[in-house]
């Protein structure tokens, strides 16, 4: 059952983001498998990124972010909503303004909306693998302490 609900929630979320990238690859598909994609660090932080289709500075894309095992990551926000979905490793995805803390196994969604602090960690010993899609620019807001 989990697996069922863990592809269906692959497969909207995908689709959504091919409405989103129709213009890009019109007139042929794209697959992207997990093994094959180039990681770059993001700067002053242990995170890397591949970007799969789209611009994150500029606006709609779908990225994986790679979080190594034990990170902790600060309180923030995003301007735009995210929809995440856990590939690997234990994500763990707090909602500060509720409180709510799940350790969400690989198969997991997230949907985060913009303007709303949270935080990540990747817990346990493997590295969480993140697919997140954007309809708008990346961005990372810091909590004012």
């Amino acid at each position: 059952m989990m697996k069922k609900l863990f592809l269906f929630v692959a497969v909207a979320l995908l689709a959504a983001a091919g409405l989103a990238c129709a213009d890009s690859h019109k007139d042929h598909g794209l697959m992207v498998a997990l093994d094959d994609v180039e990681w770059a660090p993001i700067e002053g932080t242990p995170l890397s990124v591949a970007v799969i289709w789209g611009d994150p500075s500029a606006g709609p894309h779908v990225r994986f972010v790679k979080l190594p095992a034990g990170f902790v990551g600060p309180i923030h926000a995003h301007t735009g909503d995210y929809h995440g979905v856990n590939l690997s490793g234990t994500w763990q995805h707090v909602i500060t303004e509720t409180g709510e803390v799940r350790d969400l196994p690989p198969g997991s969604y997230v949907f985060q909306p913009g303007g709303e602090m949270h935080a990540d960690a990747c817990v346990g010993l493997e590295d969480c693998v993140l697919m997140i899609y954007k309809s708008v620019a990346n961005d990372f807001i810091l909590q004012e302490k």
